[in-house]
């Protein structure tokens, strides 16, 4: 209830007063509800940006898909939702290359060694994901 009140405050003031802000959550809905632009980071690193309803639409990383996934759907059939395997890594010592490299079920021999760098994939639509190059 307090939640849903200071996302309606935070609404009619960037209505109001023609206001940008910068919302951090690991809120998927907060994210929907009230963002028009997206960042999705993993372990300290962006791994996907852009338009926020695209990115729900058409996620490419593949955290940003097992993180969508994660989350409960309203709209869809009820269901349990599916976890991510694994473990976070070790910020203090990070892995090589991708960091999430080990909880990734499409990753390749690359993914291990080399951080992916960001790339436009469509205007506005950034990922940083061998797989995606």
């Amino acid at each position: 209830m307090v939640q849903a009140q200071i996302l309606d405050l935070i609404a009619r003031l960037r209505r109001e007063l023609d206001l940008s802000f910068i919302l951090i959550s690991h809120d998927l809905s907060v994210m929907a509800e009230t963002c028009d632009k997206g960042v999705i980071m993993y372990a300290g690193r962006v791994v996907e940006s852009g338009d926020t309803a695209h990115l729900f639409e058409n996620p490419q990383h593949p955290y940003t898909k097992r993180l969508i996934k994660a989350f409960p759907n309203i709209h869809e059939k009820r269901e349990m939702v599916s976890s991510i395997a694994g473990d976070p890594p070790n910020l203090l010592q990070p892995p090589p290359g991708c960091r999430f490299c080990p909880r990734c079920d499409d990753r390749v021999g690359v993914c291990e060694t080399e951080t992916p760098q960001q790339i436009e994939i469509e205007p506005g639509h950034f990922v940083a994901c061998h797989l995606v190059a």
